[in-house]
């Protein structure tokens, strides 16, 4: 469903520019005078995306993906001998607050490691999962471009859709090119609908139109710079204009102290909680901790597979710290020999 205003001097006017631009089929959902002028709220049903299957050859024998869950590492067994400071400087966590980490965990008189490294995060990190305390205030996803907000907007709806809860699914991103046929793409798999709002003022009429008690409201965005003021500017304006929380989405393995940095400045636009995706395709995690600590932000759940129906997983101290102990393999694909490509010496011609 596309909504969209339009403004006019009377009703018959502002009706010939619904029509002209939607429609005969449109939907007139509110319509108010405001300073002599009239504003009418309108949307029509656009159609959803087709998913077509391409021809492909046989599959090749392929490495599986990360299918691993967070309840998998916490029934790992991990040995007492442990070296913390080896494994907290793999992930590239900054000294101090590696320091800081390593002197509380030592304070605790535990029979290994891992339990005293998981009591240090849970004093020093803040963990706030997202269960059903969504259900009566909209969540809106938020973050830099590329970090994953529309696979996570449709793991959740995947979530609350296989516990039986109804979801409505919001899209502010009509810009980026691809952004709503994706996201069309999965609620079709997943037997629901996406309703677009491409501007601040229409987003209460695409939260309240017709909602069903207890149904959850999910809104994707654009990815918008974090370091371009404009961008921002356009952005609070989206967090303004509901009563939403902003649920910030970073991406796992990137720089550290850039995390911070990007932390802080959707801290200002009252995010809360966060988080964490592409923890398979990651082989440090720093990030997360300096994501974490950014104005005691609570770290809310991450994706550790590619799939949707494993969905966003929770993660608590205990969890986190195995993630911590362990450093992903590194395997690096080496093709046959027929198939590689020749190195060219610095004498040879091109």
């Amino acid at each position: 469903m596309r909504l969209k205003i339009f403004t006019a001097d009377n009703m018959k006017a502002a009706l010939a520019q619904v029509r002209e631009a939607l429609g005969d089929d449109a939907i007139i959902i509110n319509n108010v005078e405001e300073d002599g002028k009239v504003k009418i709220t309108a949307a029509i049903e656009i159609p959803t995306a087709r998913i077509t299957r391409r021809r492909t050859p046989p599959p090749q024998p392929k490495p599986a993906p990360v299918q691993r869950s967070l309840k998998d590492l916490e029934q790992e067994d991990h040995t007492d001998s442990i070296n913390l400071s080896y494994f907290l400087a793999h992930h590239g966590i900054e000294k101090t607050m590696m320091r800081r980490i390593l002197e509380t965990a030592a304070s605790f008189d535990e029979d290994s490691n891992i339990k005293a490294l998981a009591k240090a995060l849970d004093i020093m990190f803040h963990f706030s999962p997202l269960r059903n305390d969504y259900q009566n205030r909209p969540v809106m996803l938020v973050g830099p471009p590329g970090v994953g907000k529309t696979v996570t907007t449709a793991k959740l709806t995947s979530q609350a859709v296989l516990s039986g809860q109804t979801v409505r699914l919001i899209n502010t991103d009509i810009i980026r090119t691809g952004g709503t046929a994706q996201l069309e793409g999965y609620a079709q798999v997943l037997k629901t609908t996406v309703i677009e709002a491409s501007e601040p003022d229409l987003l209460s009429a695409a939260i309240e139109t017709n909602r069903q008690p207890h149904e959850l409201v999910i809104i994707d965005t654009m990815g918008y710079n974090p370091f371009n003021c404009d961008e921002m500017a356009e952005l609070h304006r989206f967090i303004a204009a509901c009563d939403v929380e902003p649920i910030l989405v970073v991406s796992a393995g990137s720089d550290p102290v850039e995390a911070q940095e990007i932390a802080e400045t959707y801290m200002n636009l009252g995010v809360r909680r966060f988080i964490a995706t592409r923890l398979d395709v990651a082989r440090r995690y720093g990030s997360l901790l300096a994501t974490a600590a950014s104005m005691d932000l609570a770290l809310a759940g991450v994706s550790i597979t590619p799939y949707l129906a494993k969905g966003i997983e929770q993660i608590n101290a205990t969890s986190l710290a195995r993630l911590l102990t362990r450093i992903p393999d590194r395997k690096i694909f080496v093709p046959p020999k027929k198939n590689r490509i020749k190195k060219v010496k610095k004498h040879d011609t091109p």
